[in-house]
């Protein structure tokens, strides 16, 4: 499946899986910073989100990670720098199952390496037919109140209204098929200790939906991990604190 992206800069290719249900614009808060230290940013819409129209009944991650396989194919690009938020995570652990010999390094951002629980699973399907009924503003007064932290609410009321936008934007049947995907992924527990390349941890100190004990699950499990927590963000930390996300990005790569 042919895949828009956005490739910005010169240098080592970095690869950035955006979160659900944003596109890979989401990362523009960190292109001039990654750019500058010498990265080739390259930003897929999976498929169904932004300019990516093309979508199934459901969405798998591992469709998805097929995706951005081809789409480096194409790109002549042999390894990189992978990086994933949320369900950009769950697309990247698939990834990384796959394809490890196209993978220099890994940065899981606010995301999980454990399938959906049963209350999750229900949860997402709840959420599949309040879309049906309602479209897309059932992801704005279903999902988004949960997607960023306290501080951010009280003090970016730009970033609450950018992002009611991008989601009022969304395809539903897009939405639809990539919850159907996400409920039906595979667990990722066992891969943990098999991952060997240099790994980044990066997480909101408010997130809901992957909390920090994920991430210090993960870090414990992943050998050569660096775990980095966002103060002040929820579960879009790059968007809520670029500037610590940054920060914490620059550290970790500096370090391979």
């Amino acid at each position: 499946m042919k895949l828009n992206f956005e490739r910005t800069g010169n240098g080592k290719a970095l690869v950035l899986l955006h979160a659900f249900p944003l596109f890979g614009k989401m990362w523009k808060p960190q292109i001039e910073t990654l750019v500058e230290a010498g990265y080739s940013v390259i930003m897929p819409d999976l498929r169904g989100f932004g300019e990516s129209h093309n979508f199934a009944d459901i969405n798998s991650m591992e469709d998805m990670a097929k995706d951005v396989a081809e789409l480096l194919e194409n790109l002549d690009i042999e390894k990189a720098v992978f990086g994933g938020l949320s369900m950009g995570g769950y697309v990247l652990f698939n990834f990384f199952r796959l394809f490890p010999e196209k993978v220099v390094s890994l940065i899981f951002c606010d995301t999980s390496f454990a399938a959906d629980t049963d209350e999750k699973r229900l949860g997402r399907f709840g959420l599949i037919e309040k879309i049906e009924q309602d479209g897309s503003q059932a992801l704005i007064e279903n999902m988004l109140p949960n997607l960023t932290g306290e501080f951010t609410k009280q003090n970016n009321p730009n970033l609450i209204k950018d992002l009611e936008k991008t989601f009022s934007e969304v395809e539903p049947k897009a939405a639809i098929a990539a919850l159907r995907g996400m409920a039906e992924r595979k667990d990722h527990s066992e891969l943990l200790s098999e991952i060997k390349v240099p790994t980044a941890l990066i997480f909101g100190e408010e997130d809901k939906v992957t909390n920090l004990e994920t991430a210090e699950k993960m870090h414990a499990e992943i050998p050569n991990s660096y775990l980095f927590v966002i103060k002040n963000a929820g579960h879009y930390s790059n968007l809520e604190q670029p500037f610590q996300f940054n920060t914490s990005l620059l550290d970790f790569l500096s370090e391979i």
